[in-house]
C-alpha cells in the first residue's frame, strides 16, 4: 500500500499556480520507497488568504479535509501550505499522524541557519500574520524585519516580476535590517530560493519544503503510517 503525505493549499484559487509550483518543488521526494506527495487545492477554502480573517475562514476547510483523510490507512501525514497555519493546532487533536504548518516549520528551519532572520511576503503589509506565529513560538525577538512585495497572488505567474521583487526585498532586509537568513512567508515560492541566494549571499528557506521534509522524516523514522 502506497503511503501518502497530503500537502494542502488552503485557498480555493486556481489561477495562481501555487499548487502546481508546490508539486514541482517537492518532486525530489518522488522516490521509490518514500510516501507519495499529494498536493491539493481545497475547493471549499477562501478565495485567497491575505488577512487574518481569510486565515480563520480557511481553518474549517483544512480541518474537514484532515479529519476525513486521516481515517484512511494510506494517509501518512499532512502539510498545511499556508504560512498562517490555519487549523494546524486543532488538527493535531484530530489525528496522531504528523501535521505540520509551513509557518512553524519555516521559522524553525530559518532560525537554524541564522541568528536574525527576515521574512518576505507576497502581499503588501507589515507581516502581522507572520509575527503572530513568531510570537506563539517565542522567537519574535529573532525576527529582524519583514518585506511585503505588494503583489496579488495571481502575479506569481510572472516569474520575472517576482524575481525582481524578491531580490529587492532580500537586499533591503540584508542591508537595512542585518538579517542572516531569509524566509519566504508564503507557499509556492521555492523556484526563487536559488536566484535570491545568489543575489544576496544569504541562506533562503522555502517553508513548504521545510514542512514536507519534517513530515517525511517523521513518517520514515516511524516505519509505518500512524493510525488516525
Amino acid at each position: 500500500m502506497d503511503r501518502i503525505i497530503h500537502v494542502i493549499n488552503a485557498s480555493s484559487r486556481t489561477d495562481t499556480g501555487i499548487t502546481e509550483d508546490i508539486a514541482l518543488s517537492l518532486a525530489w521526494m518522488n522516490v521509490d520507497g518514500l510516501p507519495r506527495i499529494d498536493c491539493v487545492t481545497l475547493e471549499d477554502g477562501p478565495r485567497g488568504i491575505s488577512t487574518a480573517r481569510d486565515s480563520d475562514n480557511a481553518a474549517p476547510a483544512v480541518l474537514r479535509f484532515i479529519e476525513r483523510e486521516a481515517k484512511r490507512a494510506e494517509t501518512a501525514g499532512f502539510v498545511v501550505a499556508c504560512f498562517s497555519d490555519p487549523g494546524v493546532f486543532a488538527a493535531r487533536g484530530l489525528t496522531g499522524k504528523p501535521v505540520a504548518g509551513i509557518g512553524e516549520a519555516g521559522f524553525s528551519a530559518a532560525l537554524s541557519l541564522g541568528e536574525m532572520i527576515g521574512t518576505i511576503g507576497v502581499a503588501a503589509g507589515n507581516g502581522a500574520k507572520s509575527m503572530r506565529i513568531a510570537r506563539h513560538m517565542g522567537v519574535a525577538a529573532r525576527v529582524a524585519g519583514h518585506r511585503g512585495m505588494g503583489l496579488d497572488y495571481g502575479q506569481l505567474q510572472d516569474p520575472e516580476l517576482v524575481t525582481r521583487c524578491v531580490i529587492e526585498a532580500g537586499k533591503a532586509l540584508r542591508d537595512d535590517d542585518g538579517v542572516e537568513a531569509l524566509l519566504f512567508a508564503g507557499a509556492g515560492l521555492a523556484r526563487y530560493v536559488g536566484p535570491l541566494e545568489q543575489a544576496v549571499g544569504l541562506p533562503v528557506i522555502d517553508p513548504t519544503q521545510a514542512a514536507a521534509g519534517m513530515v517525511l522524516a517523521q513518517v520514515m523514522q516511524s516505519g509505518y503510517p500512524r493510525h488516525g
